[in-house]
């Protein structure tokens, strides 16, 4: 029970947050406002969870730092999905475009948000730079590197792009990636992730009676494993569209097309 719990925890706020984001993407666009303001809230409340549990070297602290930088992430993805946070060329890659200038470009439209992200990622380092636990930091950490790599091996080319699940407004973006069956970066990423996977088992497995440590380490290993999973969905013959089908309920209803 001591591992199976945090990885349920973890298999559990992944699968409902991504569900609660699909959704809510294909929703009316006049009800995104809502949801950002529901997603503030709850991010200041991680805030909040992320503070108090600073110094809580216990179970339930390494589970309320986990929350608090989920929330944290949950609202940057809210702001950019919906529009509000992106970059100062949210337009099309012209026809034609390769190589670095369509990478300049393609960074253009979101460069505000990824900012925005890396301030977070700074501030949460400052703020943790003496505490005890860091689960919060390390969480949100490995959020941010391994969306930016899913970014960029989207950008060189997958097999599958999962565009059914992007907003429509978002739907230049298209013209920013390519399909293949395999790029030079997605080896790289995997190495990368098995052996970040591998170590933080390890941390989890020796970590004895340590609970807080152990639960921590089993955390970040299962939110490891499931990007890497999610990696291996942009590549894999079998897309994972039954995972998300509870989310792509409000495009079935109408959704976004209604707004």
């Amino acid at each position: 029970m001591d591992f199976v719990l945090p990885i349920v925890f973890a298999l559990a706020t992944w699968w409902l947050s991504t569900v609660v984001l699909i959704y809510r993407a294909g929703m009316p666009r006049k009800s995104y406002a809502v949801t950002l303001v529901g997603t503030t809230v709850v991010a200041l409340l991680g805030i909040g969870a992320i503070y108090v549990s600073r110094h809580d070297m216990t179970a339930s602290g390494s589970y309320l730092a986990f929350f608090g930088a989920l929330a944290v992430w949950g609202w940057h993805e809210v702001s950019y999905l919906f529009g509000y946070v992106s970059g100062p060329r949210p337009k099309a890659c012209p026809p034609g475009t390769r190589g670095w200038k369509k990478f300049v470009l393609g960074l253009k439209t979101c460069i505000y948000h990824e900012l925005l992200v890396v301030a977070t990622v700074v501030a949460l380092g400052v703020l943790l730079w003496n505490a005890t636990n860091r689960i919060a930091f390390w969480t949100f950490a490995i959020l941010w590197l391994m969306r930016w790599s899913a970014k960029l091996n989207i950008f060189l080319g997958v097999r599958n792009l999962h565009e059914e699940f992007w907003p429509e407004h978002l739907a230049y973006l298209k013209t920013f990636v390519t399909r293949r069956k395999m790029n030079e970066l997605f080896p790289v990423s995997v190495t990368f992730s098995v052996v970040g996977l591998i170590t933080l088992a390890a941390l989890a497995v020796s970590a004895g009676d340590n609970i807080a440590e152990r639960t921590g380490a089993t955390l970040l290993a299962t939110l490891l494993a499931l990007a890497l999973l999610e990696h291996w969905f942009l590549f894999a013959k079998t897309k994972d569209d039954v995972l998300w089908r509870a989310g792509m309920r409000s495009r079935d209803n109408g959704g976004a097309a209604a707004g």
